[in-house]
């Protein structure tokens, strides 16, 4: 009857111990790929900056994550604007399989969105996004990433 009982008191502290280690384990993906994507972010950010020649004393620099609902770096109708310009890039084909994640810059009524491409391009999207309706492009570049 004694040995039973030994026997039992390990599994559910056992249980414990592996509940705990997946725990912490199995997010460390989740925070350690969240870390990488902002490092490639940062990365796209640096190297529109250099190919389009953008001044970043006069320009906001908005990331995927300063978009979302929770983010409170621009007002919420600015992230609605923001990400129907995208839409809207996406609708035009200016997004395409393979892409990296755009990078956003805004200057007063303008968004500008840059995007990395699969074959080493990248281009910058600018848009109006003063009105109430659809955005507008004011222009479209295209170069070779250096």
């Amino acid at each position: 009857m004694m040995n039973k009982k030994r026997l039992f008191k390990p599994l559910p502290i056992g249980a414990v111990v592996l509940s705990l280690a997946v725990v912490l384990f199995g997010n460390v993906n989740h925070v350690y790929s969240k870390t990488s994507h902002s490092d490639r972010e940062i990365a796209i950010k640096d190297l529109a900056v250099e190919n389009f020649n953008i001044d970043t004393t006069k320009v906001k620099q908005l990331y995927r994550s300063d978009l979302r609902g929770d983010s409170n770096v621009v007002s919420n109708e600015i992230k609605n604007k923001t990400l129907f310009a995208f839409t809207e890039l996406i609708k035009n084909g200016g997004l395409k399989e393979g892409d990296y994640t755009p990078v956003y810059f805004l200057e007063g009524n303008n968004v500008s969105i840059a995007v990395k491409h699969a074959d080493g391009s990248m281009t910058m999207t600018n848009y109006d996004i003063s009105g109430d309706g659809e955005p507008s492009i004011i222009s479209e570049d295209s170069k070779k990433a250096r």
